[in-house]
């Protein structure tokens, strides 16, 4: 499990910032629980530093030391971020009590979802390499402890997330479908959440890769693959820079791209050499890109993509977790 001594952030003055125009807001623009898409500053000796950074999460320790400020200062020009996070960001905070008393497990999965996809869009949006570990770790243990499988809750996720391909929502689904995915297989409630975490960060590598290339709306030429293929390794370094040590993590985010023929990367590896978290979020990594739009190709139904991997993927899947997905499908449809 990640180690339950997250950094923390408290309030700090980072950097001074000059020519630019700034909005005075209160405290109550601040959200609990939720990770910041824009820089806050204080005003001093005449001038605006930065005292939250953009992709700060903001916890209630956090917002109890900021409470002596009585005003703080945003960039006019980030205007339309404060709109977004106050109306997109502002949901049911995860560990409150409300939260707990939804009456269906289709609501519970909406909220979990929205605050995950919200939190990693930000994280890619900000492309701010120190990651909110406090936040995502609470995520993925309030969404471990929701599954239920005796609910149809493979089709409930499959009809309410997005078909179109985003970075941030492609990272929600895999982390979802690897909790559903590890607890179906009975792996201790420690390493679904593991697993969980494991598929969440499985593309956070590719902060470090120009969007122009992500986004591209045609296929990668050679040359450009070669460098999306190093998101893997610089994932894995990533992580270890924010302190993660749990090596089964680690090796889960590097090898979520071996596959069981060889024919994988980064280092070729083959059958029981890839560790089981990178085969699990393998899995769900091919089976989300295959079911969602993309601008050069169509995408397949869910039952399409699990006839492509269990037959023309044969060789790369161990059938174990390709045959717990159609059976997982088959029961919930």
């Amino acid at each position: 499990m990640i180690d339950s001594t997250h950094k923390k952030y408290p309030p700090r003055i980072d950097k001074r910032v000059i020519n630019h125009q700034y909005l005075p807001c209160s405290l109550d623009i601040l959200i609990k629980e939720t990770i910041l898409p824009f820089d806050c500053y204080i005003k001093r000796y005449g001038d605006y530093v930065v005292i939250i950074q953009a992709g700060t999460y903001i916890s209630g320790e956090l917002l109890e030391k900021m409470s002596n400020n009585k005003e703080i200062y945003l960039l006019k020009e980030d205007s339309e971020k404060i709109g977004q996070y106050k109306t997109e960001l502002n949901v049911i905070d995860l560990s409150d009590s409300r939260f707990n008393v939804l009456e269906t497990c289709e609501e519970r999965l909406s909220v979990m979802y929205t605050t995950m996809s919200n939190a990693m869009k930000a994280i890619f949006d900000n492309r701010d390499e120190k990651l909110p570990l406090e936040a995502l770790y609470t995520y993925l243990d309030q969404l471990a402890k929701c599954v239920d499988l005796e609910t149809n809750i493979l089709s409930l996720l499959l009809k309410n997330i997005p078909d179109e391909y985003t970075t941030h929502h492609h990272s929600t689904n895999v982390a979802f479908f690897a909790v559903i995915l590890a607890k179906a297989i009975h792996l201790s409630q420690e390493e679904i959440i593991d697993v969980g975490f494991t598929g969440l960060v499985h593309d956070i590598g590719k902060i470090r890769i120009d969007s122009n290339l992500l986004l591209k709306p045609s296929r990668l030429d050679d040359d450009e693959y070669e460098i999306v293929k190093h998101h893997a390794d610089d994932g894995y370094a990533i992580l270890a820079d924010n302190g993660i040590i749990n090596q089964k993590i680690l090796n889960g985010v590097r090898f979520h791209h071996e596959r069981l023929d060889g024919s994988g990367y980064p280092k070729g590896l083959r059958r029981k050499l890839i560790p089981k978290y990178a085969q699990i979020v393998g899995v769900c990594d091919v089976f989300d890109a295959l079911t969602t739009k993309r601008t050069f190709r169509k995408n397949y139904t869910s039952y399409e993509a699990l006839l492509v991997m269990k037959q023309e993927m044969a060789s790369q899947f161990d059938d174990l977790y390709v045959n717990t997905f159609i059976k997982l499908l088959s029961r919930n449809s």
